[in-house]
Order: structure tokens, then C-alpha cells, then sequence
């Protein structure tokens, strides 16, 4: 099954490992990364998402009329997620809302870790509305910019930091990484917390997976919840 990973950022922003290995049982997904061809080269305010928005539909058109079988709108702040599914009658999964409403399956409260902190009142508006603000137990960021995520053991180091406070001070039971930038560390972080038998989803993955369980299914979202006038449903 093809599965077109849209990221809304220019290629070559998040280094070479952006796109993250898919576990060996997830062979038959060919996962094709696309890339903006013009924009930012990370996606950290509601100012950065709101300037990708229609670049982001013009490639979901593309990838629908390409024949894939799937998308991935393959950032954190799930950029344009609602207006997609709208577009297309593809799957369409996005990071946060993939992670956290697997988090909830896996503990009872869950912690998302940022690259910065100052991305938490976004975050717990997401959490919000995917899944009920109590669910959240806390928003933590390692401060590094979103071009520096490329410095692993830094990375690591930061978010081991992050990870303990959350389980120790905020009952984190689950912990999601919050940036699909940091998907190169998310077998060195898990093995790094291994001795707290806490689950560490990988948002990517948990996005693909939720395409692929829907492929699985033969469903997608429903048309009543992203629904377009009469008038125009034929075009779509």
C-alpha cells in the first residue's frame, strides 16, 4: 500500500533521517515522503501553520489524483487535518491526534515533550479536542530549535531530562514525542527510559499506523463529519 507522507516544510529542513524506519511486520507500506517545494523550514506558531495551510491542500489533491492509497499530514500542530479529509476520501491521518488518541489505550494520562514549551497552549488545545483535556498530564520542551533536533545525543539528553519529570511530577504514564523532527531518537529515548516500563509512541508512526488501520478496515472518515454542499460533493 502506498502511503504519501506530506511534510509542510522545504526537504533537507529536518536532516536525513526525517523519515523514520517502519517496524519490519509494516513491509508491504511503501511510505513516500513529499516536501514543500517553497515555505518554512520548520513549523513551530499557529503563524508558521497558518502559512502552509493551502500549500498542504495542494498536495493532498496531488497525492488523491496520484492514486495513493493514503496520507499523512506529517507534522505535530496536524496542520490542515479537517479541511483534508473535506478534500479527500482517502485516509487521512495526522501526528498529534494519532498519538494521542493511541496514548489513551496505553495509560490513563499522557505527556507530550516539544521542542519548546511555549507550544503548550497548542497542544493542550488539541489534546482537548481529540481526546478531553484530562487526559493530558503535562506539556514539557527541551528547548532546542526544531534545525537542532538533528543533534541526537543532545536530543536524547534533553528529553531523558523532560521524560523523568513528567513521570515523576506530573504521573505521566505514556510519553509522546511532540515533533516529528525528532523520530531519529525514538529507539535511543526508549531504550534510555526502559527501567520505567513507560510507553514512548513515535507520532510518524503512530500516523501511518492509523492510515493503515483504516486501509485495513476498508473505512475512512465519515462524510457526515467532513461534509461538503450537494453541489460540490461530485467534484471532489
Amino acid at each position: 500500500m502506498r502511503i504519501r507522507i506530506i511534510y509542510p516544510v522545504v526537504e533537507g529542513a529536518l536532516g536525513p533521517d526525517a523519515v523514520p524506519a517502519l517496524p519490519s511486520f509494516m513491509d508491504a507500506v511503501d511510505a513516500e515522503p513529499a516536501w514543500l517545494t517553497g515555505g518554512p523550514s520548520s513549523i513551530e506558531t499557529r503563524g508558521d501553520e497558518a502559512r502552509v495551510l493551502p500549500a498542504v491542500l495542494d498536495a493532498v489533491e496531488k497525492a488523491t489524483v496520484e492514486g495513493v492509497d493514503g496520507i499523512v499530514l506529517n507534522c505535530f500542530m496536524d496542520p490542515a487535518l479537517g479541511a483534508a479529509r473535506e478534500s479527500t476520501q482517502l485516509p487521512v491521518a495526522a501526528p498529534a491526534q494519532s498519538a494521542m488518541t493511541l496514548a489513551t489505550t496505553l495509560g490513563d494520562r499522557f505527556s507530550v515533550i516539544l521542542p519548546a514549551a511555549s507550544g503548550a497552549p497548542i497542544v493542550t488545545e488539541l489534546a482537548h479536542a481529540y481526546v478531553g483535556r484530562e487526559r493530558l498530564a503535562s506539556v514539557r520542551g527541551v528547548e532546542m530549535p526544531v534545525a537542532e533536533l538533528r543533534e541526537h545525543d543532545r536530543l536524547v539528553t534533553a528529553l531523558c531530562e523532560q521524560a523523568e519529570r513528567a513521570i515523576a511530577e506530573d504521573g505521566a504514564q505514556v510519553l509522546i514525542l511532540g515533533c516529528t523532527g525528532m523520530c531519529g531518537v525514538t529507539t535511543a529515548f526508549r531504550a534510555a527510559l526502559a527501567h520505567h516500563d513507560v510507553p514512548v509512541i513515535d507520532p510518524t508512526v503512530a500516523a501511518v499506523s492509523a492510515v493503515v488501520s483504516q486501509l485495513m478496515l476498508g473505512v475512512h472518515h465519515s462524510g457526515r463529519a467532513y461534509a461538503l454542499p450537494a453541489w460540490r460533493r461530485e467534484a471532489r
